[in-house]
């Protein structure tokens, strides 16, 4: 399945992918590539409105570590089987 997954993986999703499920801070994150595109689920605990406000500030230090030429990628972002908020990152 993982090397499926890669193969439809653009280089920058994959390398968010792996950036965001190697970083401490996200280690209770779950996350998944699906078309060109990472769906995240977050702890059901999660206040859901401050994670949206806030997502961009707390991504932001990883982006000058992804090396791979940027595309749109759309993080879509839950703490249920429901998405919360799709984030894009242009």
């Amino acid at each position: 399945m993982q090397t499926i997954e890669k193969q439809h993986m653009g280089k920058y999703q994959q390398e968010w992918k792996q950036k965001l499920q190697s970083d401490e801070m996200f280690k209770d994150w779950k996350i998944r590539a699906s078309g060109g595109d990472l769906l995240i689920r977050v702890p059901e605990d999660t206040d859901m409105d401050v994670l949206k406000i806030q997502f961009s500030e707390i991504i932001s230090p990883l982006s000058p570590l992804i090396k791979s030429p940027r595309t749109t990628l759309k993080f879509y972002v839950g703490n249920s089987e429901e998405t919360d908020f799709i984030f894009t990152l242009n």
